[in-house]
């Protein structure tokens, strides 16, 4: 049995497989989130990976077409749990260039079926089908992922969320270069609460700036940024911040349980972080700004 180990938003991720992994399987997205492998750690997923064509599977009914990526079907079998196809060249159709990722009820136990081809190709596990994964079972470990950029500001985080072209990305840049500053991510942050501290976390997907550390630090800000002409930052309230960020997190809306799960996880994170509105511009003077809150 092959076996590769992965870390990502505080989940452990076991891949294994009966064939040897192709070189280029793990992609360069993935590459910072490779560990050593714990054998004492039980990890939370476990992921079986199969070289084959995957239209060979059979797909139940559609439970939900967000865009033109992915689709979540029910098992062709109607026993529990779904089936997720990512396609990006077909709309995310069954075809010999999707992925296919069958899972339990808890999605701890995944198939993960695709058809290798020559490099450059890597797994959809560093793409669609690894962020499906991970967004959907971080809800089982008291976490969500969020449209974001995350800042370590010397130990003291900094989530910015916001729609696309709000500034995520240029925000996450500009930080980057201050000192003692790390970007973790500028489009996908895990979120996971332990006790009453919220932790952000960098995940291998990140946005037009490519900024994807496997990196952590505690939460002490949310922004909900908007560009501006000036800066301005003020405190929203937990009712008022709730569907903005709502609107920016991953949701698996085929799954009334989970969504359930889900907000009782939002209600939580708005207890424990405070939230801001940030109406900002986009250059260093946001620094001193977002500071005077920290």
């Amino acid at each position: 049995m092959n076996q590769l180990a992965l870390s990502i938003a505080g989940l452990r991720l076991l891949v294994e497989s009966d064939d040897p992994f192709p070189p280029t399987f793990v992609g360069e997205k993935l590459k910072p989130f490779v560990v050593a492998d714990n054998a004492s750690a039980e990890p939370h997923i476990r992921i079986r990976w199969r070289d084959a064509d995957p239209r060979h599977l059979t797909l139940g009914p559609e439970l939900f077409v967000p865009g033109s990526v992915w689709r979540m079907h029910a098992p062709a079998d109607g026993s529990n749990g779904c089936v997720g196809v990512i396609s990006y060249s077909d709309d995310g159709r069954l075809s010999e260039h999707a992925a296919v990722v069958e899972v339990d009820p808890a999605w701890s136990e995944i198939a993960l079926t695709e058809k290798s081809r020559p490099a450059p190709w890597s797994s959809l596990l560093a793409l669609g089908a690894g962020e499906l994964i991970v967004r959907t079972r971080i809800i089982l470990e008291n976490g969500l992922v969020f449209h974001s950029s995350a800042i370590d500001d010397n130990g003291r985080g900094i989530l910015m969320v916001g729609h696309a072209g709000a500034g995520k990305s240029t925000q996450a840049s500009i930080w980057a270069t201050q000192p003692g500053a790390i970007a973790l991510s500028d489009d996908r942050v895990g979120v996971r609460l332990d006790g009453s501290q919220a932790v952000a976390y960098g995940t291998p997907w990140g946005g037009t700036a490519g900024i994807a550390r496997n990196h952590s630090v505690p939460l002490h800000a949310i922004l909900v940024l908007e560009q501006a002409p000036e800066n301005a930052l003020a405190p929203l309230a937990p009712a008022d911040a709730a569907p903005l960020l709502l609107a920016r997190c991953f949701l698996p809306y085929w799954s009334g349980r989970m969504i359930g799960d889900a907000m009782d996880i939002m209600i939580k994170l708005l207890s424990a972080v405070p939230i801001y509105q940030f109406r900002c511009v986009p250059d260093e003077s946001v620094i001193p700004v977002v500071r005077s809150v920290l």
